[in-house]
C-alpha cells in the first residue's frame, strides 16, 4: 500500500504481509518527489521494506514543490532555499516515522538518497549515527567539496566521517561532469583514513542522473547494475531476501 502520510509530507509505502519489516528513508533529487520517486519508493517497498520518501520542499509554495526535468532556473532557485539544518530535521522526523510505526523493525534502517539526496544520504550517517545501519549515495554532489554548493549548505560531509557507523555504498558516473574526479578521490580518501566500511563504484560512460529513466542521461546498463549491487547490499545489511 502505498499513500501520502502526516499531512502530505511523506509518501510512505509498505510491503504485503505480515511481521516487522526493515525501513528505508528515501532522499529525493533536485526535482521533488515526482513520479519517478513515487513509483521508486513503491519499488523499494517490494523488495520487503517499509519505504518513506519525505518532501523536502515542503515549506515552498506547492506549485514549485516538483519541477520539470530540464527547468534549471527553478531547481536552482529551490536548491538556493534549502538549509542543512532544515533537512536533518526532515530526515529525523521521517527517521521518527519508521521508528513509530509497528510495521518498522527500528534497528533494521536504511537511507538512500540521489543527487541533492545522495550528499543528505551521506550526511544522514553521520547526523543519526547508530540509527542508520546502512546509507547508499547514488552522485552525491558536495560530499567531497571544501564548502557547499549553496549557501544553506553549512555542513561539511567530510568533516563530520567519524561520526558514522553504518556502510556505505557510493554509486558515481564516470562522466558526471558535476561532480569531479578529485571530489570522488577526497571522498574515499577520507573514508580510508577514517577506516569506515564502504565500496564506491564507478560506471564508465554514465553521466550525472544516470539511474533515473525519466531524465536524459539515465543510462540503462549502469542503473540495471545498480540496482542489483544495492539489492546485495541492501540483503547484507539489513537481511533481505530479495532477488
Amino acid at each position: 500500500m502505498a499513500e501520502w502520510v502526516d499531512r502530505g509530507f511523506a509518501y510512505r509505502s509498505s510491503p504485503e504481509g505480515t511481521g516487522k519489516f526493515p525501513g528505508i528513508i528515501v532522499i529525493m533529487e533536485a526535482f521533488g518527489v515526482n513520479e519517478h520517486f513515487r513509483k521508486l519508493t513503491e519499488r523499494l517497498s517490494s523488495w520487503g521494506m517499509v519505504a518513506v520518501t519525505p518532501d523536502l520542499y515542503h515549506r515552498l509554495p506547492r506549485d514549485r514543490r516538483v519541477v520539470a526535468y530540464g527547468d534549471r532556473e527553478t531547481v536552482t532557485n529551490n536548491l538556493s532555499r534549502m538549509k542543512d539544518e532544515e533537512a536533518r530535521e526532515d530526515i529525523s522526523r521521517t527517521l521518527n516515522l519508521l521508528k513509530e510505526d509497528p510495521r518498522v523493525d527500528s534497528g533494521r534502517i536504511a537511507v538512500v538518497g540521489f543527487c541533492m539526496g545522495g550528499r543528505l544520504s551521506f550526511l544522514s550517517s553521520e547526523w543519526f549515527g547508530n540509527e542508520i545501519h546502512c546509507a547508499i549515495s547514488f552522485y552525491g554532489g558536495g560530499i567531497g567539496a571544501p564548502k557547499g554548493y549553496f549557501p544553506g549548505h553549512t555542513e561539511v560531509p567530510l568533516a563530520g566521517v567519524g561520526k558514522i557507523a553504518a556502510n556505505l555504498l557510493l554509486f558515481y558516473g564516470e562522466k558526471d561532469s558535476f561532480i569531479p574526479e578529485e571530489e570522488r578521490r577526497a571522498v574515499s580518501a577520507a573514508l580510508e583514513k577514517a577506516g569506515k566500511k564502504f565500496r564506491m563504484i564507478s560506471y564508465p560512460g554514465a553521466e550525472h542522473g544516470f539511474f533515473c529513466e525519466d531524465r536524459p542521461s539515465y543510462n540503462p546498463e549502469s542503473a540495471r547494475s545498480a540496482e542489483k549491487e544495492m539489492k546485495t547490499f541492501l540483503s547484507a545489511c539489513l537481511g533481505l531476501r530479495v532477488s
